[in-house]
């Protein structure tokens, strides 16, 4: 019955909304205003937002009691699930989350919108309750002839699994239990940023409507004042929720990043960055009367990819490259015609009046900045095209092959760190061009002080910080060979791979520390005479924080390693339990496992850092169903984290092979040991008993090569409990002139037993064996991957700042629109 009343809900809402919509355009179309029309288009908006509010309550209803007969139920909720988690669940699902986007939506609409719009409201709201009417399709689940209109979450658990057995025989019947949340998703970000997500792309569609009003009533003005308050809060929230989004990821993924440019990320970004160079245009308009054509068509384009954005994740096309999309339900079509819709109502409109559109007199002088911010807007918009590129790749890439791939995160990297650069140049000089009308000579003034502390910084960076060691790409290519090979360009190239990426990183360093200062010094000139006009200056400065914080956690960042068998280089080490390890200065000791709340297996890890803080930390490894999660630890300290995650010796098959566990000086089960001087243990089931006795290192052997620079042999005796024989054994252990390591192995033949001798820990006199031939008694150990990331709460304070100063902003474009309305009216 419930979902009966789902259904309906649902029903009205798309009729009201159709019913808004054509009433709405009937209003705009009048010649005259029509207040019966309007009414009429209240009263659907009304029961739009009445319905879906109800709809939505409704299904947190269902999933909230665990109604398992109800298929959206079944999938997302389970009967552990806790009840902060079950609103995770409720947008888990592609449905769900385009319910939470309708009621958004609704409200904007109809609590903002309606009641702030006035004379715009006929167009306004037409263009926007189209949106609306489309999105509820997605959700509708009605017939249409052949095909279905959208998925309901509504649906019966037997009439989503016709085909099930169980339903053939009891069409009534209803599981115990349900599937559960993706164990992913148990984070507490995962139960905010979806919401605030959500919310900053119902909030985008408000630029979106006013641009289309404007060419649909060729009012090509005034509507950057109505639309400027709702581009700031529209990026304000959608900035906040990618970088929220940011820290699940940096929490939850354990690769210790924020940022892994993944399609689904990247198709959330690109709104946003279209949606600042739509800013900007406005701003340009608003101030000098320039830059009509770009305001609209960059307003178009935000909500556009949007749109777009919601084509890549829920359509399937992006399954099999991005961990964040949704499974694909048939909306394939739909979510097509949804944005084929929007792009003709946008971009037709704006090709129609394109001549109409107003034409500056004269174009803008270089040394202003009108000029600066129009150069800002291209790099913005660049930005954005090779990313939406990048991230269409294997849509695009379909064309030429079956199966495409992402591309690689080197190729954002490539050609998004020089338009970086040149934001951050213009970040700080358009600020600066703000207080006066600027000659040469008063550039030079207005720099010096702003180009000097950047340069000092720098310089203090690279003196403070192993800043070259950690950016340079070593193996990247050669500078000499191939200039003597190939030439001077070949070499130049040679040069540029391997020392390429760590110039462009220190120039962005340079640029970001001009735009911080460049924009304190406005900043302070601005809070002494008008505090309201902070905006623009605190979000730059947020902006160069942010860019601080990327250079510093990304391209600083130092992985904890060892040395393995080889002489190479593994970012990953073994620690055994009661075993303490140093490793890059860091002193870890596993302790124990103990059970966290969610009923999770913890690691607990004593450190010891090289400042001397002792602290524990609690990696979390766990198994749901077929698959291993992992939580990592995080230590945060001033300028830094540490950055931990613990495999257990279970999830040995996740590495490539026990080799390269051995290699990390550890040792994982299958034939491994560690004893120390005078232990004794069995192997084989009982068969045989091994002791220790001592270490020997005074190795004379010819097994031994000249080419060794340490050689320790571990004396040891095997019996055979069955026949009460004793053998004496001898491995020896290499360390080679190269630093690699080896190993000499002792065999037993007639027993066919072997023993290698891997390595040893100085500091608890053990050494490390492997056993051949017979089974040893399982130790327990983790694999450890830690990182020491600089800065990275330097990033999250820049988007804090970044965010404020958005908020700031809008707060003054807010009372502006109520002064200019007051004085117009």
């Amino acid at each position: 019955m419930l979902g009966v009343i789902g259904q309906l809900l649902l029903l009205s809402a798309f009729a009201a909304s159709a019913l808004s919509v054509a009433a709405y355009f009937a209003a705009a179309r009048a010649k005259n205003t029509e207040p019966l029309w309007n009414a009429l288009g209240r009263v659907g908006w009304g029961a739009v937002t009445l319905t879906t509010t109800a709809a939505f309550g409704l299904l947190l209803y269902l999933l909230f009691t665990k109604q398992y007969q109800y298929a959206y139920v079944y999938k997302h909720v389970s009967n552990d699930l806790g009840w902060y988690y079950t609103f995770s669940a409720l947008w888990e699902g592609q449905e769900g989350s385009f319910l939470l986007w309708i009621v958004y939506t609704s409200f904007v609409g109809g609590a903002l919108l309606i009641w702030s719009s006035r004379e715009y409201e006929a167009p306004l709201m037409t263009v926007f309750g189209l949106c609306q009417a489309f999105l509820v399709s997605m959700i509708v689940g009605l017939p249409v002839g052949p095909i279905e209109l959208g998925t309901t979450p509504f649906s019966g658990l037997a009439e989503a699994f016709p085909e099930a057995p169980v339903f053939q025989s009891n069409p009534g019947y209803v599981p115990p239990d349900g599937q559960g949340l993706n164990e992913l998703l148990k984070n507490y970000w995962m139960a905010i940023h979806p919401p605030v997500l959500f919310l900053g792309f119902a909030a985008m569609t408000v630029p979106f409507a006013y641009a289309v009003s404007a060419l649909w009533k060729r009012r090509y003005t005034d509507w950057v004042r109505r639309a400027l308050p709702w581009t700031l809060f529209a990026i304000a929230v959608l900035g906040l929720a990618i970088a929220m989004g940011g820290y699940w990821a940096y929490e939850t993924l354990s690769f210790g990043g924020y940022w892994a440019w993944d399609p689904v990320e990247n198709a959330s970004l690109v709104p946003w960055i279209v949606g600042v160079a739509a800013l900007h245009a406005m701003l340009i308009q608003k101030k000098s009367g320039r830059g009509h054509k770009a305001a609209l068509l960059l307003s178009v384009l935000a909500y556009m990819f949007v749109v777009y954005e919601s084509f890549l994740t829920r359509s399937g096309i992006l399954g099999d490259v991005s961990v964040h999309s949704f499974v694909n339900l048939g909306l394939y079509n739909q979510l097509l015609i949804w944005m084929a819709v929007i792009a003709l109502v946008g971009f037709g409109l704006f090709a129609w009046r394109y001549r109409e559109l107003p034409t500056p007199e004269r174009e803008s002088f270089a040394l202003s900045r009108e000029f600066l911010m129009f150069c800002g807007v291209v790099l913005l918009t660049a930005t954005a095209t090779v990313i939406i590129v990048g991230t269409s790749a294997p849509i695009l890439g379909q064309i030429f092959r079956d199966q495409p791939s992402a591309v690689p995160a080197q190729f954002y990297d490539r050609w998004t760190l020089p338009l970086a650069i040149g934001i951050a140049f213009l970040a700080g000089l358009g600020q600066l061009f703000w207080w006066e009308k600027m000659t040469v000579e008063r550039i030079n003034r207005a720099l010096r002080v702003p180009l000097a502390l950047a340069t000092t910084s720098t310089a203090l960076v690279l003196l403070a910080a192993p800043f070259v060691a950690r950016t340079i790409r070593p193996g990247a290519g050669s500078p000499s060979s191939p200039t003597a090979d190939a030439g001077l360009l070949s070499g130049l190239g040679g040069t540029w791979s391997v020392y390429g990426q760590s110039l462009l990183l220190l120039l962005l360093t340079f640029m970001a520390f001009f735009a911080l200062y460049a924009n304190g010094a406005v900043l302070w000139r601005v809070v002494r005479g008008n505090p309201r006009m902070a905006g623009g200056a605190l979000s730059h400065i947020g902006f160069a924080v942010l860019l601080l914080g990327v250079v510093g956690s990304a391209g600083l960042e130092d992985p904890l390693q060892v040395r393995g068998a080889e002489g190479e280089k593994r970012d990953y080490f073994v620690l055994m339990k009661g075993e303490p390890r140093t490793v890059d200065g860091y002193r870890m000791r596993y302790e124990d496992t103990e059970r966290t709340e969610a009923g999770r297996t913890a690691y607990r890890l004593d450190v010891k850092a090289p400042g001397g803080e002792t602290f524990t930390l609690k990696p979390v490894a766990y198994k749901s169903g077929e698959q291993w999660f992992q939580d990592p630890a995080i230590k945060t300290f001033f300028a830094t984290d540490l950055f931990v995650s613990a495999s257990p010796r279970e999830m040995q098959s996740d590495l490539e092979s026990e080799d390269e566990v051995q290699g990390a000086g550890g040792n994982p089960p299958g034939g491994q040991l560690t004893m120390a001087e005078g232990d004794s243990t069995t192997i084989g089931n009982g068969a045989f008993a091994l002791e220790f006795t001592e270490f020997n290192p005074q190795v004379s052997s010819p097994r031994v090569s000249d080419s060794a620079k340490i050689a320790v042999a571990a004396r040891m005796e095997v019996t055979n409990l069955q026949t009460e024989e004793t053998r004496r054994i001898r491995p020896i252990y290499l360390v080679m002139q190269d630093r690699s390591q080896k190993s000499v192995q002792s065999v037993i033949k007639d027993w066919k037993l072997a023993v290698s001798f891997n390595g040893m820990n100085v500091d608890s006199g053990k050494a490390h064996l492997k056993i051949t031939g017979a089974e040893v008694p399982k130790q327990d150990w983790v694999v450890v991957q830690a990182s020491v990331k600089p800065f990275i709460n330097v990033f999250w304070l820049g988007v804090l700042i970044l965010t404020g100063g958005f908020v700031v902003a809008m707060g003054r474009r807010v009372q502006d629109l109520r002064f200019w309305r007051r004085r117009s009216s």
